[in-house]
């Protein structure tokens, strides 16, 4: 028994004895995967999320707007009138494609060839990692939803990813982050970048774009405007977003992560402890061929959870993202780092100015981390949330607790 990330407990990672109360079915040491054996993948993700007000549409409108989604019109669902179909088009743009989907009546979380899609009544999740063109959908997006809603504005706009581990690799616009700014401030009048972290390291990069701003050939603004019930206000208070980006992850834990340990992603869940992170979530979830995993889970309303794994040992990668608004992270934050136990991982934490998760944010300031040391901390506070930065690395065993100062 080994004391876990915030004070408590959990077995040894042993692969044929037993790790968070399950016991695996193979008793003998699986294969590490190489670069050189099934290739270089890059498993850091583009981020894109985007928050949109739809509005109301007249009577004239809506008719025009189901004969060009060619759907039944149920404007309560929002950006999920639009049919997969759609998204399967504009999918093609970024290189990949649905696998699979999930969904309740809120939400629905597709599983991609590379990361996941998540589409609720206002807001437009696309995560995807390899050499994926993820910027290449953005103005084809904003054409898709002005289809079915003519009078939609974009009420907030995020795209994020961690350094690339080989840019060079990355197809335009995505070789650099400064390419990738040029390529979105020619969509957007007034976009703002950043970059977080270490240049010269784990650094984290960021473009938004929050209200009141104007996409380029939208002659009209926010104010003065009559808002409905998908309006930026919601925004204001559903803002949250928690990233838990991992590397230097253990290879014969990586190894649990391919077809070659389990036949289905339901039992590398259910023995891993992925089931558990969010008792009760719909899940859905994908073992590739022969290595690397993705998981979606739709936790309740339109909260998510997400994770993608790359278990190659020169290049392994895991990601952790949620939007569930809980008074304190700290708990979700063990789970996931007990399963995975990297040696090195960024964490990043939006939340709107209003949210009571804004315990969290003071959380992860002070928390004392058994066997992780804070490298870095940042925050910055934005007109309507905050967003905290940090970078851990395993601590050394003299000194098992490390606080970010």
């Amino acid at each position: 028994m080994t004391s876990d990330v915030f004070g408590g407990t959990t077995q040894n990672h042993i692969i044929s004895g037993l790790t968070n109360g399950h016991r695996y079915t193979h008793e003998k040491k699986l294969p590490n995967f190489s670069v050189e054996e099934v290739g270089f993948f890059e498993g850091p993700e583009k981020l894109l999320e985007v928050w949109f007000d739809l509005y109301p549409l007249e009577e004239d409108e809506t008719s025009c707007a189901e004969t060009a989604l060619n759907s039944h019109c149920d404007y309560d669902k929002g950006l999920r009138i639009i049919p997969r179909s759609n998204w399967e088009v504009l999918l093609k743009l970024v290189n990949c494609e649905i696998l699979s989907s999930c969904s309740n009546g809120y939400m629905d979380a597709y599983l991609l060839s590379e990361s996941s899609l998540f589409v609720s009544s206002n807001r437009f999740v696309l995560k995807t990692c390899g050499n994926t063109t993820l910027l290449c959908a953005v103005k084809p997006l904003f054409q898709l939803i002005s289809a079915a809603f003519p009078n939609n504005k974009v009420t907030a706009f995020f795209y994020s990813h961690r350094n690339f581990q080989k840019p060079q690799l990355q197809p335009h616009p995505h070789s650099s982050f400064e390419d990738e700014v040029r390529y979105l401030d020619r969509i957007f009048k007034d976009g703002a970048a950043y970059a977080l972290g270490r240049i010269n390291g784990d650094a984290w990069y960021l473009y938004t774009v929050c209200v009141p701003q104007l996409v380029e050939g939208n002659d009209q603004t926010l104010e003065g405007t009559k808002h409905s019930w998908l309006s930026n206000i919601l925004f204001s208070w559903l803002l949250l977003a928690l990233q838990i980006l991992m590397t230097d992850l253990d290879p014969d834990i990586m190894a649990l992560y391919s077809s070659v340990a389990y036949p289905s992603g339901k039992l590398l869940m259910r023995d891993t402890g992925i089931d558990q992170i969010v008792p009760g979530a719909i899940l859905d979830s994908k073992i590739f061929d022969p290595c690397g995993f993705s998981a979606n889970a739709i936790i309740k309303g339109d909260e998510y959870f997400t994770i993608h794994v790359t278990p190659q040992v020169e290049c392994s990668w895991v990601s952790f993202e949620t939007n569930l608004v809980l008074d304190s992270h700290i708990p979700i934050i063990a789970k996931v780092l007990s399963i995975f136990k990297p040696g090195s991982f960024t964490m990043s934490l939006f939340m709107s100015k209003n949210s009571n998760a804004n315990e969290s944010l003071v959380a992860l300031g002070n928390e004392k981390i058994r066997g992780y040391r804070c490298r870095d901390k940042q925050s910055c506070s934005f007109n309507s949330y905050d967003l905290t930065f940090g970078h851990f690395t395993r601590a050394s065993k003299d000194n098992p607790y490390s606080v970010c100062r």
